[in-house]
């Protein structure tokens, strides 16, 4: 009997288990937003107002931390759907929003792209599981040549939402 007729139901059997594997950071000197997304972040009014037409945005800072742990603790279901789109994990750790009404929660995100823009997914709890709840969001990074002026924009879902600028925390020390 042929040998790779033997092979070919093992092969089957194991297909399904190369999505059970956590999903892998892959890190790229060369992308921009992976290399500088870490670090605090306040909204500025001026640009946000450019960009969107008022100011009227709920956040009003945000921090980004790095923790490679993330990425093996992202449930199966959207590892599945990372994978099988083979959309690069660029970045994970937590993301903590602050809003006038809360300091936030830090929350589990990782930083991909999608349709080619970068990309982040945020996780948010339900019913006291931490990746309960999956809200996603374009981000791009304008770099400048003295780290403390760096722009970040965070838009929606889509490419017909406008959005919002912040600059990075002044009092940084990075």
């Amino acid at each position: 009997m042929n040998r790779h007729l033997l092979l070919a139901p093992v092969v089957v059997l194991l297909a399904p288990l190369a999505y059970a594997a956590d999903l892998k950071i892959q890190p790229d000197a060369e992308n921009v937003v992976a290399g500088r997304l870490e670090g605090n972040w306040t909204a500025s009014t001026a640009l946000t107002e450019r960009l969107a037409g008022n100011a009227e945005w709920r956040v009003e800072a945000i921090s980004f931390k790095s923790d490679p742990s993330i990425a093996a603790r992202v449930p199966e279901k959207y590892a599945k759907f990372f994978t099988g789109r083979q959309m690069r994990v660029y970045l994970a750790g937590h993301a903590q929003f602050r809003s006038r009404k809360s300091r936030g929660k830090k929350l589990p995100f990782i930083l991909t792209r999608m349709h080619g823009n970068p990309h982040i997914f945020i996780w948010i709890d339900k019913d006291g599981d931490s990746f309960g709840n999956v809200e996603s969001f374009n981000v791009m990074l304008a770099v400048a040549r003295d780290r403390q002026k760096d722009l970040l924009f965070i838009g929606g879902d889509f490419n017909n939402q406008p959005f919002s600028a912040l600059e990075r925390k002044q009092d940084e020390t990075r």
